[in-house]
């Protein structure tokens, strides 16, 4: 039986929402977007030779890359390969590894929640140990987007380093990554409004401390809605709400919709700590609007449909879940995966979906992989797939055989 639902429960489920998501995630993922974002510009130049020196253990690079929260370090990779640096193998590696922007949603769970710790060191670790041993041996198969089987059903000659030798370049991979181009209205918003963002932001982290220790103090503790600015939860309330919209507004001038990170945002990155200061901005903007797109969608739908939370985690529960968790992961982007995510967080999804979407999704890498090797890029999907579906499969296996595991990873 569909509910009805009223304007004024409408509004403050928006509301809500929206204060909850700039104080519970926002502040605090702002804080390590710009802590991981300062280490990748202080270090990018020194990754990048590294990884172009130690042709060994290239996919144990890659998956470090990838594993570094955000989608730089994974976007790096895809260039390099393309100029013959790195090999396919190490490539596959750094896209199972990522978990893209949707890494910062669920470590900043833990902020909120320490039962998430265990989770989460288990999926980071377990993407981990899937992308080198997944690497390595695609680089021991011989696999490559011209034969995508390799050696078990060989289908054609051409090596990875045929295919892109005439690409193959001595100049830095850094230096030549494109720059935004400074106009239009959208930029102008951006870079001016981010400093105003920044201090709302700052308001907002140490209200959000605040807000811990009272939670501390009172378990049942809970913020009314309330506009009047002389109360303690009326200033929550308003911080929360003007915190989002500037998002949103930052959001909306970046005019990345499903990805935040692009080449040319990498490329300003990491040859100015202005424009990391502003894209660090851009980017937490950006998981702000998809967590309130899946707070919204989660609230609305439970009131819409009558569905309560328990009856969504069974249906979050399953190889139907396992399977569908990674499908979401085959879409490009980081905004369906911080969906996903979000999904695990509100306890909708099973901790074997999370690991199945966190090894299947590529982030924003693969739109610089598309464009200069579609073939490699769909391969790529593919190689990224198979193993999520598989080891997802075996988590749920060993969940309902162990429920002292199944109790750990569920926070």
């Amino acid at each position: 039986m569909v509910s009805g639902i009223t304007l004024d429960q409408a509004l403050e489920v928006l509301v809500v929402s929206m204060r909850d998501a700039f104080l519970a995630v926002t502040v605090f993922v702002a804080v390590m977007v710009l802590l991981f974002s300062w280490l990748q510009y202080v270090t990018a130049g020194k990754f990048v030779e590294w990884i172009r020196k130690n042709k060994t253990i290239q996919p144990l690079i890659g998956a470090i890359m990838g594993l570094t929260p955000g989608c730089g370090g994974a976007i790096i990779v895809m260039p390099m390969y393309t100029k013959g640096y790195v090999t396919y193998g190490t490539v596959i590696a750094t896209l199972i590894a990522t978990l893209g922007d949707a890494a910062f949603v669920l470590i900043g769970a833990v902020f909120q929640d320490i039962s998430f710790l265990a989770p989460v060191i288990a999926v980071h670790l377990t993407s981990f140990t899937v992308a080198v041993m997944w690497g390595f041996a695609v680089d021991r198969l011989a696999v490559t987007p011209s034969s995508p089987l390799g050696k078990i059903w060989p289908n054609s000659n051409l090596s990875v380093a045929k295919e892109i030798s005439d690409l193959t370049q001595d100049n830095s991979i850094i230096k030549e990554m494109p720059r935004e181009a400074p106009d239009g209205f959208g930029y102008r918003v951006l870079h001016q409004g981010y400093r105003a963002w920044w201090v709302v932001t700052a308001v907002g982290f140490c209200l959000a401390i605040l807000l811990l220790i009272w939670y501390a103090q009172d378990p049942e503790y809970s913020p009314e809605l309330v506009w009047d600015l002389t109360t303690r939860d009326g200033i929550v309330t308003w911080v929360g709400f003007i915190g989002t919209l500037l998002s949103i507004i930052l959001y909306i001038s970046s005019k990345n919709f499903i990805r935040d990170d692009t080449e040319a945002t990498i490329g300003d990155k990491l040859n100015s700590f202005d424009e990391t200061l502003v894209h660090a901005a851009s980017e937490t903007a950006f998981v702000t609007f998809w967590v309130v797109i899946a707070y919204l969608v989660f609230e609305f739908g439970m009131i819409l449909s009558g569905i309560s939370e328990t009856d969504l985690s069974n249906h979050g529960a399953g190889v139907g879940a396992v399977t569908m968790a990674a499908a979401v992961g085959l879409v490009p982007g980081c905004g369906p995966q911080i969906i996903a995510i979000s999904a695990y967080v509100e306890g909708i999804i099973s901790f074997p979906a999370l690991v199945a979407n966190a090894i299947s999704q590529d982030g924003d890498a693969l739109f610089p992989l598309l464009v200069r090797h579609k073939v490699a890029s769909i391969w790529a999907t593919i190689h990224t797939t198979m193993p999520a579906i598989l080891v997802g499969l075996i988590f749920l296996w060993a969940m309902g055989e162990y429920p002292s595991l199944a109790e750990s990873l569920q926070p």
